[in-house]
């Protein structure tokens, strides 16, 4: 059975990624004292929940509501 999502932890990493425009994954691991595989199975849980993130193309990550 899989865990349940930490609703804490996501909001902060979406929070994070709002006041942060296009920074890195391990840029937020660093920034919220995760560690780079925390970050990267919550912004999954995030997309599986339909959350519009989304990367370029030198790995920077965005979300479309700091583009409105």
């Amino acid at each position: 059975m899989a865990r349940k999502a930490n609703d804490t932890h996501l909001d902060t990493l979406k929070q994070a990624i709002y006041k942060h425009p296009g920074k890195k994954a391990s840029w937020f691991a660093k920034l919220l004292g995760w560690q780079h595989e925390e970050v990267n199975r919550r912004l999954t849980t995030l997309n599986d929940q339909n959350h519009l993130l989304y990367e370029d193309e030198r790995g920077g990550l965005w979300d479309y509501q700091s583009q409105s």
